[in-house]
């Protein structure tokens, strides 16, 4: 046993194997697209979908108020966030267009964006833009190397000084294609000195970024619990911060009341299964040492298992300074593999080659005109996974190499 097993026992193959349901054989390292569901949230949930089942009308008539109420209330906790402050939604995709939605909009104002931002980011923009005349978008180049927060932090003070129409910032915590912690507060304290709203896109960081949403400044802030805490897809959240005076609307709402319980909660016949789970999910989490045990876990084992993937393949880790790296994600260049380019669509096809040939689901992203895997870790995973998925990219490359000499 080595002695990340030995000083955490309870993680790794064991929890693997008592906790959760994964498939025997099956390397799951994609966490940042949807995490693995304990076996105990899957039972809350099967729980609430047998209930439900048995008899329909009670839940909704008399239980779903309270159901979504002590669901919001368990996550709000967990967030630091005062739960009056808190709507639950499906995704940050419906928790980005129902912010935008509710800014009030002037022609001529702008929505200045990243190019790391989300595809759902931007189709909400268009969105906006769609039912608000005027309104432009405006896009931060955020490119690879990065040298420290000041060079992000610049380049948005660069864009407000050149335009004095942005209205709205939305950023993203932990940007998808490069996998790099933004320095949000300071982009923040810039926006406001302007006062521009804020907008977080925080997918990534419920259960893997400790937050603190009362003592955030920004405007809004959205994220998914799918991800990173133990919870079936389908629930993520809003927070909306004390001092915006303005309402926060949902896209879709039954209820004729203003209150953002209200049209949050009561959107008619809709299945809330993941909702219901919430409370049970926090106290996983809490049960396996909160988030310091999990993050002194996760930390290490996704250290170990980028030293051995960056020694076996002889490569390099995105350039980007260390302090920027998230806590559970790192990204590694991958050696030549013959046979598969550098675009996106080469580390698609690789993705589901990977799947097809070796039962790995993993993340490859195309940076700078390079291929990478983005690593994620969580505590039902150990360095195992990891050696099998470097060895599985060399026994392409060298089939590769083969190849192409017998040609």
């Amino acid at each position: 046993m080595d002695s990340l097993q030995e000083q955490f026992s309870e993680f790794g193959t064991k929890l693997r194997q008592t906790d959760f349901v994964l498939e025997e054989g099956y390397t799951f390292i994609n966490h940042g697209y949807v995490g693995a569901v304990p076996k105990t949230v899957i039972a809350a949930e099967q729980r609430f979908k047998d209930e439900t089942r048995r008899q329909p009308a009670n839940y909704f008539l008399r239980k779903q108020l309270s159901t979504w109420i002590k669901g919001r209330d368990s996550v709000a906790d967990f967030l630091n966030a005062d739960p009056k402050d808190v709507v639950l939604v499906p995704n940050v995709t419906t928790g980005i267009s129902s912010i935008l939605m509710s800014i009030p909009f002037k022609t001529a104002d702008t929505i200045l964006l990243t190019n790391q931002a989300y595809p759902c980011i931007n189709n909400a923009c268009s969105q906006t833009l769609h039912h608000n005349k005027g309104v432009k978008t405006k896009v931060v180049n955020i490119d690879v190397p990065i040298q420290d927060n000041a060079q992000v932090v610049n380049l948005y003070q660069e864009a407000l000084d050149n335009d004095p129409s942005v209205r709205v910032v939305v950023m993203e915590y932990i940007p998808c294609p490069c996998t790099v912690q933004l320095p949000v507060e300071e982009i923040i304290q810039l926006c406001q000195k302007r006062n521009v709203i804020t907008v977080i896109d925080g997918a990534h960081a419920p259960g893997h970024i400790q937050l603190n949403l009362d003592k955030m400044e920004a405007d809004f802030f959205t994220a998914n619990f799918y991800k990173w805490m133990f919870v079936p897809w389908g629930c993520g959240f809003v927070w909306k911060n004390k001092k915006v005076t303005f309402p926060l609307r949902c896209l879709t709402s039954s209820s004729p009341n203003d209150d953002m319980v209200s049209q949050f909660c009561l959107q008619g016949f809709k299945e809330d299964s993941s909702i219901s789970t919430l409370p049970t999910a926090v106290e996983y989490i809490q049960i396996k040492g909160g988030l310091e045990r999990i993050s002194a876990y996760n930390t290490r084992l996704l250290q170990m298992a980028s030293d051995h993937l960056i020694s076996l393949w002889n490569t390099s880790k995105l350039p980007i300074p260390s302090s920027m790296e998230p806590p559970f994600l790192r990204m590694i260049r991958l050696p030549e593999v013959p046979g598969f380019g550098t675009s996106q669509e080469d580390a698609n096809s690789l993705m589901d080659l990977m799947y097809d040939n070796y039962h790995i689901d993993v993340s490859l992203k195309s940076v700078n005109n390079q291929l990478y895997v983005r690593l994620s870790v969580q505590i039902y995973n150990c360095l195992d996974d990891y050696k099998k998925f470097g060895e599985a990219v060399m026994s392409l490359a060298e089939k590769g190499k083969i190849r192409n000499s017998e040609c």
